[in-house]
């Protein structure tokens, strides 16, 4: 189909939907609004994965003022899988190559141990429903990596675009609205609310934020070397702006995370960085070693009142508004552990913690939150230690080999951003789980870019 045939076929449908949008409630519009953006995906599939990546993390608004459990974003990503795959068997070009790189190899070994983990499930609804996710992100990064270099800028772009709305909300949120949720007021403070973007809560908003504002840098600094001075703007402003918005949640988790973002671009850049980062180890050891460095007292109060003998037991913590939190983390850290030491091997099955939870749960604690908040303690008691092997040895490869692309660059640039925001992630799943919201998209389409990046330059 040309060009002008589909400039067309969009006009028709666009003024089509212009006649009857009057006479359809909310919930039929956004139906509308899915259907013709989802011909759109069809007619081209990266533009389908833009719109995706845009949509995606509207997810929890959607399901919380639509009733809609599925989302645009899913429908939209649906539609342009299909038109690839479609696509892809009209022209007879079938990457399978792309599956065997020493990147994509470790992420199906670990979809294959996940597949696995079905024989241990408890719920084979959540069970499925989680490796649908994981297929999303191997094949959103396999659509990412075979695509044409204008089709990567657009992506590129809907991945700033997106940044830039949920910095807005966020910014909306935070500094202009003056009220929002009762739970989410910043601690001693009358009229400061925490951002929670679309989200619909702050640690997820800020990890998304984190995930963006390394990666808009890097974009930022590449385009200017590219002499694209505008658009080199553009992504540093939206870089500032995702910065500000990751603050502006107040997650913890996501301040750690942008701790090992801001080390990761450092360490990158310099001329001899294992050498600087084991200079900079050396030094902590010592200040450490010569009680110069030290966790903070109120820390170290609640380290000893949580694991009074070395071991990890909240069952008689004090409870307090405070530490209500922690110790949630900290009850749920420990129920993981129980499974774990139930089922080392294989696990209770992918996306099956909550539905063991009942059965490993301290008994104070009757919420399972959905995750262990901390993935790696997740994954080990979903899939096992066959599971976490898979899973570290995939970010390992895919943290290596984009290290290898960044110094390659010269220094900071694209793919230095997307090695900030593997930092980010990284870092952030020691206390939460950002496999949320669609977030899965946008990791997908960053995996797409390491691939395609690693293929350019063999």
């Amino acid at each position: 189909m040309g060009w002008r045939r589909q400039q067309l076929l969009m006009g028709l449908s666009a003024a089509a939907a212009g006649a009857v949008a009057a006479r359809l409630p909310l919930e039929g519009l956004f139906a509308l609004g899915v259907a013709l953006v989802g011909a759109a995906a069809l007619l081209q599939p990266a533009f389908g994965l833009a719109l995706a990546l845009i949509l995606g993390p509207l997810q929890p608004l959607e399901r919380i003022v639509l009733g809609f459990g599925l989302g645009s974003g899913q429908v939209v990503l649906g539609v342009a899988l299909l038109a690839y795959w479609l696509r892809t068997l009209a022209h007879r070009q079938l990457n399978v190559h792309t599956w065997g790189t020493p990147v994509m190899l470790p992420l199906v070994i670990f979809i294959g141990v996940a597949f696995i983990s079905f024989f241990v499930a408890q719920d084979a609804g959540e069970w499925l429903s989680e490796l649908i996710k994981w297929l999303q992100f191997a094949l959103v990064a396999l659509i990412v990596a075979n695509a044409s270099e204008k089709e990567r800028g657009v992506i590129i772009g809907a991945v700033l675009l997106s940044g830039a709305i949920q910095a807005a909300a966020g910014f909306y949120q935070a500094v202009l609205r003056g009220t929002g949720p009762a739970e989410f007021l910043f601690v001693g403070s009358a009229a400061r609310y925490r951002a929670y973007g679309s989200f619909e809560q702050p640690n997820p908003f800020g990890g998304f934020m984190g995930l963006i504002w390394t990666f808009a840098l890097g974009v930022g600094v590449w385009m200017l070397r590219e002499r694209r001075w505008l658009l080199g703007a553009v992504a540093l402003l939206i870089a500032a702006a995702s910065l500000y918005a990751l603050f502006a949640s107040g997650s913890r988790g996501a301040l750690v995370g942008a701790g090992a973002a801001v080390f990761a671009l450092v360490l990158v850049s310099l001329p001899r960085p294992w050498l600087w980062a084991f200079g900079a180890l050396v030094v902590l050891l010592a200040l450490y070693g010569f009680d110069r460095l030290n966790l903070p007292m109120s820390l170290e109060a609640q380290l000893r009142a949580y694991a009074p003998e070395g071991a990890l037991d909240v069952r008689n913590a004090h409870i307090t508004p405070f530490t209500f939190s922690t110790i949630e983390r900290l009850a749920h850290w420990q129920a993981a552990i129980r499974m774990i030491e139930a089922s080392p091997w294989l696990g209770v099955g992918l996306g099956n913690y909550a539905a063991a939870y009942p059965r490993f749960r301290l008994l104070p604690w009757e919420n399972p939150l959905g995750h262990a908040h901390n993935y790696y303690l997740n994954v080990f008691a979903e899939t096992g230690a066959l599971g976490l092997l898979a899973y570290l040895a995939f970010w390992g490869a895919v943290i290596a080999h984009t290290w290898q692309q960044a110094r390659a660059e010269g220094g900071l640039g694209l793919m230095a951003g997307v090695l900030g925001a593997w930092a980010h992630l990284s870092a952030h799943q020691l206390f939460d789980n950002l496999y949320v919201a669609n977030i899965h998209f946008l990791l997908g389409a960053y995996l797409g870019l390491v691939v395609a990046a690693r293929s350019a330059r063999r």
